[in-house]
C-alpha cells in the first residue's frame, strides 16, 4: 500500500510546475474556478429542492437518490473514458513505470486511485449538492451524513472500471486511440458535441416537460432510476442505503454496495494484468506521414513567400495541427456564436428577442457587438499563449533571420484572423436576430479594430510573464494564468465600450465615433507597447 500511495502522489503531481512564483499566483485561478463551478453546484441544488417538492406531493421524493447516483455515474463513465486513455496510456510516466521494479497490480492500483480522485471533482459539483439538498429537505440525521461520505468515496469506482475495461479492450485489439494527437483531437470534438447536445436536450426538456412527465421519469418500473440501476450494478444498494440510513437495512445496503465496489476493483486488477500492458504497445505521440513528391510539387512547395505571410501561416498551422491548441484556441472562435444559438433556442427566446433587437438603438447594438467581439479576441487564448506555447524552443525565435517585432506582429495577426472568423459569425447571427445589414457591417469593421487591440493586449500579457516550463502543451494553454488575465481584460474592454453608450444614451453617430476612437486608441497603444517593450524584452531574455 505504501508503494501505491507513493505512486499516486507522483501521478497527481506529474502535471504540476516547479515555479514557486507562479504557484503563489494560482489562487486567483482557483478562486475564479470555484465561483464558476460553485454557481453550477448551486443551480443543481436548487433544482433538487424543486424536484423534491414536486415528487413529495406524490410520495415519491425518495426517487431523487437513485436518480442522483445514476446521473452522476453516467457523467463519471463518459469522462472516465477520456481520463482512462489519458492517465493509463498517454501519460508521460507510463514508459518510466514499466522500467521500475513494480508489480503490475501496484501500477494499476495507483492508476485507478488517480482516476478516482480526478472524478471526485465532478461528484463535488453534481452529486454533493443533490445529497445536501435532499438531506436538508428530508431532515436527515447523522447516519445519513456518514453514509453519504462513504458512498461519495466509493461511487466513481464502478463507472470508472466499466469505462476502463472498454478502453483496455479497444486499445488491446485495435489501433484507435494509440495516436495521442488524433485521439485528443477526435475525442475533444466528440466531447464538445455531446456537451452541446446534452445542453440543448436539458433546456428543451425542462421547458417542454410537464409535471406528470417528470414524475413518470423518476418513478415506476420504466423510470430512469430503474434504468440506471440496471446499467450500473450497485446503484440500487447505494440509494437504499441512504433511504434506510436510520435502520439496519441501510447499513446492510451500504455493505452490499461496498462489496460491489470491491468486486469492481478486483475485476479491474485481474483484467488489467491480462490486457492493459499488452495494449501499451504502439502508443505514439503523433503519426508520421511519408509522401513522395514529384518535381512540380517540390518546386511549388519551395517557392519563396514574404516573411510576414510565411510566419503567419506557420502560426496558423501550429494552431490547427495541435489538438490542444485547436480545441482551446481555434474552435473557441466558432463556439461562441453556437453557444448563443443553443442558449436562445433551448430557452425558446429567439422569437422574443427578435423584436427587441429590431427596436434597439443602433448605436447601442453596435457597441454591444463590438464589445462582445473584443471579448472573443481575449477569450480564445491565441495571443495570450503565443509566447508560452514556444516553451523551451523559444531560443529558436532568436536564431531565425526575422526581427522580434515582425514575429510579434505575425503572432498578433494569427489571433486577429481567427478572431475575425468568430466576429463574422457573430455579425451574421445579429442579422438573423433582426439587426439590419448596415448596422452589422459597421459593427464588424469596428470589431476587427477592437480585435487588434485585444490581440496585442494578449501578447503584452504573455510576453510579460511567459509560461515556458511545461511538460505538455495542455499546461501552456489550459493551466496558464495569462489566459484568465487576458479574458478579464477583455471583459473590462467590453465594459469600457458598452457602458458609456448605454448609460449616457449616445446617438448612432456619436456611438460609432466613440467606439471607433476607443478601439483605435487602444489598438495603437497596445501595439506600440508590444513592439517597443515586449519585443525588446524577449530579445534580451536568456532562454
Amino acid at each position: 500500500m505504501h508503494k501505491i500511495w507513493a505512486l499516486t502522489k507522483i501521478m497527481l503531481k506529474g502535471g504540476g510546475s516547479s515555479d514557486d512564483k507562479k504557484k503563489k499566483n494560482r489562487w486567483w485561478l482557483i478562486l475564479l474556478l470555484l465561483i464558476a463551478f460553485g454557481s453550477f453546484a448551486l443551480s443543481v441544488g436548487m433544482m433538487t429542492f424543486g424536484l423534491y417538492d414536486l415528487l413529495s406531493t406524490m410520495g415519491a421524493a425518495q426517487a431523487i437518490l437513485p436518480l442522483a447516483f445514476g446521473a452522476t455515474s453516467i457523467v463519471i463513465f463518459f469522462f472516465g473514458v477520456f481520463y482512462v486513455v489519458s492517465v493509463m496510456y498517454h501519460a508521460n510516466d507510463v514508459q518510466i513505470l514499466l522500467g521500475l521494479p513494480l508489480k503490475p497490480y501496484e501500477i494499476l492500483s495507483a492508476k485507478l486511485t488517480t482516476l478516482v480522485i480526478y472524478e471526485y471533482i465532478f461528484e463535488a459539483f453534481i452529486l454533493l449538492p443533490m445529497l445536501v439538498a435532499y438531506g436538508i429537505k428530508s431532515g436527515a440525521d447523522i447516519l445519513y451524513i456518514v453514509y453519504s461520505f462513504v458512498l461519495f468515496a466509493l461511487l466513481p469506482i464502478i463507472g470508472l472500471v466499466m469505462a476502463a475495461i472498454i478502453v483496455m479492450l479497444v486499445m488491446r485489439f485495435t489501433r484507435f486511440g494509440k495516436n495521442k494527437q488524433v485521439f485528443n483531437f477526435v475525442g475533444g470534438i466528440i466531447a464538445l458535441g455531446i456537451a452541446i447536445g446534452f445542453n440543448i436536450a436539458i433546456q428543451t426538456s425542462v421547458n417542454n416537460m410537464s409535471a406528470d412527465q417528470i414524475i413518470a421519469l423518476t418513478t415506476g418500473q420504466s423510470s430512469l432510476t430503474v434504468l440506471f440501476s440496471r446499467i450500473f450494478p450497485g446503484i440500487g444498494f447505494a440509494a437504499n442505503a441512504l433511504i434506510g440510513s436510520g435502520v439496519l437495512a441501510g447499513l446492510w445496503n451500504l455493505l452490499l454496495f461496498g462489496v460491489c465496489a470491491a468486486a469492481a476493483v478486483a475485476l479491474f486488477l485481474g483484467f488489467g494484468q491480462l490486457v492493459y500492458f499488452k495494449g501499451l504497445a504502439g502508443v505514439t505521440e503523433a503519426a508520421a506521414k511519408r509522401k513522395s513528391l514529384s518535381a512540380q510539387e517540390l518546386d511549388k512547395s519551395t517557392v519563396s513567400t514574404p516573411v510576414a505571410k510565411a510566419y503567419v501561416v506557420k502560426e496558423l498551422r501550429l494552431l490547427t495541427r495541435s489538438p490542444i491548441a485547436f480545441l482551446n484556441c481555434v474552435l473557441m472562435n466558432f463556439l461562441w456564436p453556437v453557444l448563443i444559438i443553443v442558449m436562445l433556442a433551448g430557452g425558446g427566446q429567439i422569437d422574443t428577442l427578435k423584436p427587441f433587437v429590431k427596436t434597439m438603438n443602433s448605436g447601442l447594438l453596435i457597441a454591444i457587438l463590438v464589445g462582445f467581439g473584443a471579448f472573443i479576441s481575449s477569450a480564445n487564448a491565441i495571443t495570450s499563449t503565443a509566447i508560452s506555447r514556444e516553451g523551451k524552443t523559444l531560443y529558436f525565435t532568436k536564431y531565425i533571420p526575422v526581427s522580434m517585432s515582425k514575429q510579434m506582429n505575425a503572432k498578433a495577426m494569427s489571433g486577429i484572423l481567427l478572431s475575425g472568423v468568430g466576429i463574422l459569425l457573430l455579425s451574421v447571427l445579429a442579422v438573423f436576430l433582426g439587426a439590419d445589414v448596415y448596422t452589422a457591417v459597421i459593427a464588424f469593421v469596428l470589431s476587427i479594430v477592437a480585435t487588434v487591440a485585444g490581440s496585442y493586449a494578449g501578447l503584452l500579457i504573455d510576453a510579460a510573464r511567459p509560461k515556458l516550463s511545461w511538460m505538455n502543451e495542455q499546461q501552456a494553454i489550459k493551466q496558464n494564468l495569462n489566459v484568465m488575465l487576458h479574458m478579464l481584460l477583455g471583459v473590462l474592454f467590453a465594459a469600457v465600450i458598452i457602458l458609456p453608450v448605454a448609460v449616457i444614451g449616445f446617438t448612432e453617430i456619436v456611438a460609432i465615433l466613440y467606439v471607433a476612437v476607443m478601439s483605435v486608441v487602444l489598438a495603437a497603444v497596445f501595439r506600440q507597447c508590444v513592439i517597443s517593450k515586449s519585443a525588446k524584452k524577449l530579445e534580451q531574455m536568456d532562454v
